[in-house]
Order: C-alpha cells, then sequence, then structure tokens
C-alpha cells in the first residue's frame, strides 16, 4: 500500500464498534445516578438478573449532579461503560462514593459492578479486584504556573503541594514529603481537578498533582497553569470488576479493544501543505460508493481512492481516508479542518461567492443522464418526460440541473427527493426494481450500474459534459498547487487510463467487484474462512476482524499460499513455530493453521506487559508477529533513547523501527538489523484494513438486536447502454 492508509472513525460509527448502531445509542438518556442499591457480590449471571450494571464512580464536588466534568477521561470513560452496558441490554446506572479509596470496598461489598474512574492498575489492587485491559497510561504529574521556573524534584525544598484527602494524590505527596522534608503538604476538602487548578492559577495553592491523562485535556483549552515534571511511574489505568467474573471481563477486553483499536486522531486541523508534510499524513474526505471508495475481498479499492493514493505517493506522506456520512457533509468537514482534500467527483457550484473552499483544475468530464427501467423504451427525447418522476438527492447537482431543464422546456416532470445518505448507485438499484421511476446520475456513474444491474439503462443525456474537481480550503495555496500539478500530470496518462477503465469500462472486473463488494453483501462475509476465524477469534480473546485482517496481509486468503522462507498456509505459519505452540500436522489446512496462527498471536502478545494501552498491546503484537518480538524490543528501547515514547507504537516506536535499518542503530541493537518498513507497513495495512472491515460489517453482540444495513457514519475519525459516451 505504498506510504500506507490510515482510517478516521467518528463517535457514531463506534457505536457499531459497540455493537448497537449510531441511531440506537442516540436514542439513550445519560445514565441515571442512584441514591442507594442492592447488594450483589455475583459474577456476570448475577448481574444479569438485576438488568442492571452499576457503575461506582468518585463524586466530584461543583459539577453537575456531582458526576465528572465533561471532556475529562472519567466523563468519557463512564460514559463508553454505558455505552457497553447498553450493548448487552443493562441499564447502566452509576452508584457515586465520596472518595477515591472508597472504590475498591465498594465494590467488594456488591454496591457497584465496575469501577470507572481512571483507576491505575498496581500490584496491589491485583491481589484484590479485577483489571480489565488497559484503557490508557498516566502518570502524576506537578503542576504549577506558567511563571514557576521549578523544573525537577530539588525545587520542591521549601514548597507546598495541596491535594484533595483520600484522594489518588494524597499517598504521592507524602512520599515526596518524606524525600523532601521541607515540603508542606496541605488538603483541601472536596477538591476537585478543576477546583484545585483554579486555586493554582489565582495564586491560592502553590503546586499541586494531576493525572498526565487529565492534564493533556485541560492544557488543550487553558494557558495559566503548566506541568512541571512526572512525580510518579506511568502506569496502565482500566476499570475495576470483582474476581472471578471472567464473562464480564471478555465482554469488557473485547468492548475496549475494539473501541481503543478504531480510536485514532480526531484534531481539527487546518494548515497548508509544510505541515501535511511535517505530519507525513493527508486526509482525504470522500464517500463509500463504487466510484469513490469500497472494500473488495479484502482490498481498499475505488476510483478515487486509487488516485488520492498516488498523490499521496508522490508527496511522501500515507493517505487518511475520512468517510463523510453523506455527500452534504464533505465539504463541512474538509472546511471545519477534518480533513485537507475533499475528492467524490466534485462540481464546482461556488459561482462567485466564497464559502471556504477553493478547487483543482479538472480531472474527468461527465455529462447526466436520465437512468429508467431497461423494460422501458418511451423516453427519446425531453419533451417524453412529461408526467414522469426523477427522485435525486435535493442539495445535489441533479436537483438543480432537473429544475433548469423543467423550467426551460416547459415540460412538467416531478421531482422527489431521496435521502441525503442515499449514494446514485442505490438510487439507480430503486429504479431497476421498480421502487422509483426515474433518475439522473453522471455517465460514468450510469455506464458502472448497467454493467451489475441488468435492468437499467441509460436513455437520455441532458445538458454539456461537466467538470469534476478536488476541492480544498480557502487559503490553503501550496496544497493546491501541489494537488493541480500532480492533476495535470496525471489526467490521461497510463496510470490514470488504467484505473478509469478498472472501475468504469472493464464490465467483468466492475462485476466481479460490485459481487463480492464488504459492504453489499447480505452475509456480510469477510472470507471464506469466517467460522473458522470467529471460533479462535472467541477462544483466545481477539476480535475476528483484526484476525481476518492479518489474514489478507500474510496470505490474501490464499491456503495454499507458501513464501521463500517456508511459511505456509493462510497465517504464513513456519512449521517449528506451528510446533512451538503445539499444532503439527498439514498446515495448508485451513482450520489447523489458524489455530496455530491465533495461539502464536495469543503467546506473542503475552511478551508484552499487561498494563500497556491496549491498542499498543496489539501494533506490537502484531509487529512481533512479523519481525520478531526480539526487534520490536530493541525498536523500543531505541525510542526511549531517542527521546520517544517506548509505550506507542505509531508515531514513535515505528520511527525507531525504522532507523533499525541504519548501520549507526542496528550494531548498537541486541538483535541487529531488521528490514524496518516490513512491520511497520504490516501494522498499518493491517489496521487500516481492520478498521474498513469494522465499518462495513455489522459484528452486533452478545444480546443487541443487529441492524441489516447499518448507514456508514461521519468519520471524524479506517480503508464503494449506447447512449453517452464516456468523456473524461
Amino acid at each position: 500500500m505504498g506510504a500506507g492508509t490510515r482510517w478516521i472513525l467518528g463517535t457514531a460509527a463506534l457505536a457499531l464498534v459497540a455493537g448497537c448502531s449510531s441511531s440506537q445509542e442516540a436514542g439513550h438518556a445519560p445514565p441515571r445516578v442512584v441514591s442507594s442499591t442492592y447488594r450483589e457480590t455475583g459474577g456476570f449471571e448475577a448481574i444479569q438478573r438485576h438488568g442492571q450494571l452499576r457503575l461506582l464512580v468518585v463524586r466530584e464536588p461543583g459539577s453537575v449532579d456531582h458526576l465528572p466534568r465533561a471532556g475529562t477521561p472519567v466523563n468519557g470513560q463512564m460514559r463508553a461503560a454505558a455505552r457497553f452496558a447498553r450493548s448487552i441490554g443493562l441499564e447502566p446506572v452509576i452508584v457515586l462514593v465520596d472518595h477515591f479509596d472508597e472504590l475498591i470496598p465498594a465494590l467488594l461489598e456488591g454496591r457497584g459492578d465496575l469501577i470507572v474512574a481512571n483507576l491505575e492498575i498496581t500490584p496491589a489492587r491485583r491481589q484484590q479486584i479485577d483489571f480489565t485491559v488497559a484503557l490508557d497510561r498516566t502518570r502524576q504529574m506537578l503542576v504549577t504556573r506558567p511563571d514557576d521556573a521549578i523544573d525537577s524534584a530539588e525545587g520542591l525544598d521549601g514548597r507546598s503541594i495541596t491535594v484533595g484527602f483520600n484522594s489518588r494524590f494524597w499517598d504521592t505527596a507524602q512520599k515526596l514529603q518524606q524525600d523532601h522534608p521541607t515540603l508542606e503538604v496541605r488538603s483541601l476538602p472536596s477538591l476537585s481537578t478543576g477546583h484545585k487548578l483554579d486555586l493554582l492559577a489565582d495564586g491560592g495553592i502553590d503546586l499541586t498533582l494531576v493525572d498526565s491523562n487529565t492534564l493533556d485535556t485541560v492544557l488543550q483549552y487553558r494557558d495559566d497553569i503548566r506541568s512541571a515534571f512526572p512525580v510518579s511511574d506511568e502506569t496502565g489505568v482500566a476499570w475495576g470488576l470483582r474476581q472471578g467474573s471472567a464473562s464480564l471481563k471478555a465482554m469488557l477486553d473485547r468492548f475496549i479493544t475494539q473501541r481503543k483499536l478504531t480510536q485514532l486522531d480526531r484534531e481539527r486541523r487546518t494548515s497548508d501543505l509544510p505541515d501535511i508534510k511535517r505530519r507525513r499524513t493527508l486526509r482525504v474526505v470522500t464517500r463509500n460508493s463504487a466510484a469513490n471508495y469500497f472494500v473488495w475481498r479484502g482490498q481498499l479499492m475505488g476510483f478515487e481512492y486509487e488516485l488520492a493514493k498516488h498523490f499521496a505517493e508522490r508527496l511522501g506522506v500515507r493517505l487518511e481516508v475520512v468517510v463523510a456520512r453523506d455527500r452534504d457533509a464533505i465539504l463541512p468537514m474538509l472546511r471545519d479542518g477534518r480533513a485537507d482534500i475533499a475528492a467524490a467527483f466534485l462540481t464546482d457550484r461556488n459561482d462567485t461567492r466564497d464559502d471556504g473552499v477553493q478547487y483543482s483544475r479538472p480531472y474527468h468530464f461527465a455529462v447526466q443522464q436520465v437512468v429508467t427501467n431497461r423494460n422501458d423504451h418511451t423516453i427519446t427525447g425531453i419533451p417524453d418526460l412529461a408526467g414522469r418522476t426523477f427522485y435525486v438527492r435535493k442539495s445535489s447537482k441533479y436537483w438543480h440541473t432537473l429544475e433548469r431543464l423543467r423550467r426551460r422546456h416547459d415540460v412538467d416532470f416531478d421531482i422527489e427527493p431521496v435521502p441525503a445518505d442515499e449514494e446514485p448507485e442505490t438510487t439507480i438499484s430503486k429504479v431497476g426494481n421498480g421502487e422509483y421511476d426515474l433518475t439522473l446520475v453522471d455517465d460514468h456513474i450510469a455506464k458502472n450500474a448497467a454493467v451489475w444491474h441488468d435492468n437499467v439503462r441509460a436513455v437520455l443525456d441532458i445538458g454539456d459534459p461537466v467538470a469534476h474537481r478536488w476541492a480544498v480550503r480557502s487559503g490553503d495555496e501550496q496544497l493546491l498547487a501541489a494537488a493541480n500539478d500532480y492533476l495535470k500530470d496525471v489526467y490521461h496518462s497510463e496510470f490514470y487510463n488504467v484505473i478509469y477503465a478498472k472501475y468504469f469500462e472493464d464490465h467483468e472486473r466492475i462485476r466481479r467487484y460490485q459481487s463480492q463488494r464488504i459492504d453489499l453483501a447480505d452475509g456480510e462475509q469477510l472470507s471464506p474462512y469466517d467460522d473458522i476465524i470467529k471460533k479462535y477469534a472467541k477462544r483466545y480473546g481477539f476480535d475476528w476482524r483484526l484476525l481476518a485482517a492479518q489474514i489478507f496481509q500474510e496470505s490474501g486468503f490464499d491456503p495454499a499460499s507458501r513464501s521463500w522462507v517456508g511459511a505456509v498456509g493462510l497465517m504464513q505459519m513456519m512449521p517449528r513455530t506451528a510446533h512451538q505452540v503445539g499444532v503439527s500436522g498439514d498446515l495448508a489446512n485451513p482450520e489447523r493453521n489458524i489455530r496455530a496462527g491465533v495461539r502464536y498471536l495469543d503467546w506473542l502478545r503475552d511478551r508484552f506487559e499487561e498494563d500497556l494501552r491496549v491498542q499498543d498491546r496489539t501494533w506490537f503484537t502484531l509487529a512481533a508477529y512479523n519481525a520478531g518480538t526480539g526487534h520490536v524490543r530493541d525498536a523500543r528501547r531505541l525510542a526511549a533513547r531517542l527521546g520517544l515514547d517506548p509505550d506507542r507504537w505509531f508515531d514513535n516506536v515505528e520511527t525507531a523501527m525504522l532507523k533499525l535499518s541504519h548501520r549507526r542503530h542496528f550494531q548498537h541493537a541486541r538483535f541487529g538489523f531488521v528490514r524496518g518498513t516490513e512491520p511497520v507497513e504490516y501494522v498499518r495495512e493491517i489496521r487500516d484494513r481492520y478498521q474498513a472491515y469494522i465499518l462495513w460489517t455489522n459484528d452486533c453482540w452478545p444480546s443487541c438486536q443487529p441492524n441489516p444495513h447499518p448507514r456508514i457514519a461521519e468519520s471524524v475519525s479506517p480503508a464503494f447502454g449506447p447512449v453517452g459516451q464516456g468523456r473524461r
């Protein structure tokens, strides 16, 4: 996949990850706060009998209902836990405790079922309770004012730290005082994070302590405080549950893993080409359709996708695909910084007004065509449209064309709106089955649809060919210039003509793509081996779609695949590795190969710390599957030496992995040289494909009602006749 591709998924898409459609999730009120509760210390079956999942949360003084403030990590965890509860058919309710140190006793006494409190994973707590997989990693930070020069523990002498008594910071402050006897530790009752930071900024207190993941959020909107230095080691944070709740833990772990693996950078940026190159990522917003972007047998495809990926490769950056919920959302997402380019066969309808976007030079031309049922032979000219009804999106260029046509030719036909998120290919399908009368589409879309719908045909050209363009934000002049240079060079080049024929002229290929698109398949079959993959994914605690994405990366779903080094089958297992995890026999057998591969993946996962962020532990595991655990450990050590985060894969350890191809770095590595581009691209491509699988399959579990045709949600986050000759 060249420089790599990334997907971004938004909150509504993540509702699908949780097993419910976005409409289901949106219909729920926030979880109730209950003042008293029953006692229950049993496992998941006992919890189910009550119909509730009780979330233990620390009361935060000064906020609405004493709940954690919106935007804080605990508030986000609380909302996620509520979503989990609903996905398994339970009502989430909140049980408040006054102090942090009351959480574990309340859990063990049966007054709640799940601790949701940015709870650090420690050996002492593991003796009392179980933890889910890690939600995040955090450490306690000393916080001061911007004009305070303190930058190390030596500066604590003679100072004072104020924290809440019985908070998680009290013990840390006491330990600091042991090392610095002149440090004064003060406590205030009912001291929320926001309150103590306000006091700090106003000079009411000297210093305080805050969790780093909370502080990262706060510093996005406050400049009257600053982070001085860490005062504790970094550790994982997770949800806590009673020991012996294996089935509940398994469901929670799966839920968290899916959410975390699909949560990517959703920062809104409106910078020009230099920043895109610095970030090494080009974000392109488009729509899922046969012309733009879709998944076919594990591969990310589409004319706009391939053109944008080619452009990203020319820039030396990776492509990040952002899928809009409907066509009307594309330009707003571009304007507010959720993408850098919009690419979806757009037409410039700005006229002379400035709506915050500017358009590239044309790269495609199309004439609009009337599409009707194959058996309709009544339309030979515009007058024959009288008495008929067109179905198009009201905000589309087709609606405006039809209104002009009706005025100019004084012909009486009706125009009915279709849903804003309905793609032209869906409208064409409804024309074919008789649900709609007529529609109007661009000729390249009509040609594609006529190949895989034998019950429709294009009968009439309307107007002159219209230019299609990319769009960028107004003011992004360098990006626009680069796009124009690229489109000028590529238009009608061999590359352009090949991909155009691939999606709009090669009938056999088009039929194959459309018949095997994941988003159009009734059974949501990713591969012929889905049942086997699901079996072992459940047994070893993986998302089956992640395994499917890895299997495609390894073998393209070909069980007869064999590498030059002797790796065999779907997961490209070496016989000695399979034997190591207790599997022997013919590794060309799909089930035996998958069993061996997933067991080995599980073994690799155990080689990395349990309190790592679940997503990074997964990426490290996949990198080790490709390159070995030794090289991953070398890369983590090198990352630390380079000032990168050794506990984060993307843009940190992967950067160090690339450097292990250079002598100045690998000569000091325990396991020596590694061709770093291979594990880096391996992990990225599996992640991209997995996120596409997440978006286009509906894995509703274990008890919510599935939505048979999940609508692709807005991504704030990824990876669809003789009349009218092709006009390009």
